[in-house]
């Protein structure tokens, strides 16, 4: 099982564009058959991202999808009525595959937070990066009781990864926040990461599933 997220860069009328994607991803679950859950992405991104995530069947899953709309007139209507809403980047696709950690049978309800932290696995330290990532999600799992998931990028970035965590509301991603952010374990494994990744690769970014 992988996770596709395809992200969009929007722009224009708050409420519109909401009001688009929401309209465009229940549209496109209703026909697929896929649980797609919508993302607005508040921090650490551009205002206006979007992010439409759904576990598949890795790239053969995304193909059997891509052939239910490939003649539908409807959707691609839809996409062209969004372009008045194109933002300053370009759509990008991902995969990912979980190294630690198991998908649920369900996403996220509407109003959970996910906080996201990428990195990319500096050459010749992948076997070292892989265990460090596997180790680092365990201990944060371990001290916020709420699960990390460590996955592999299959496109993009070689060595690209993702740890993703999701919680109710704000205020409990707050309070893991403190724990894990004050926990000297914690700060310790961070200190023993410099050397396994590419220097200025990492990245965080939270969201907010809105439809």
């Amino acid at each position: 099982m992988h996770l596709f997220t395809r992200t969009v860069h929007m722009a224009g009328p708050w409420p519109d564009i909401m009001s688009y994607a929401a309209d465009m991803r229940a549209y496109v679950s209703d026909k697929s058959g896929l649980d797609l859950a919508l993302w607005s992405v508040g921090f650490g991104a551009p205002l206006g991202t979007m992010v439409y995530a759904a576990r598949i069947d890795g790239l053969a899953g995304v193909m059997e999808v891509n052939a239910k709309f490939a003649d539908d007139a409807e959707y691609h209507a839809k996409l062209a009525a969004g372009l008045q809403y194109r933002g300053a980047m370009p759509p990008r696709d991902s995969l990912a595959q979980a190294v630690y950690g198991e998908f649920t049978d369900e996403s996220p309800p509407v109003g959970s937070v996910a906080l996201v932290t990428t990195a990319q696995i500096a050459n010749g330290k992948y076997d070292a990066g892989f265990g460090w990532g596997v180790d680092v999600a365990q201990h944060v799992e371990n001290l916020q009781g709420s699960p990390v998931m460590f996955l592999m990028e299959t496109t993009g970035a070689f060595g690209q990864v993702t740890w993703i965590s999701v919680y109710p509301d704000a205020a409990a991603l707050d309070a893991a926040g403190d724990k894990v952010n004050s926990d000297p374990g914690y700060l310790e494994r961070l200190g023993k990461a410099g050397e396994l990744f590419v220097t200025g690769s990492g990245h965080r970014s939270i969201g907010m599933r809105i439809a």
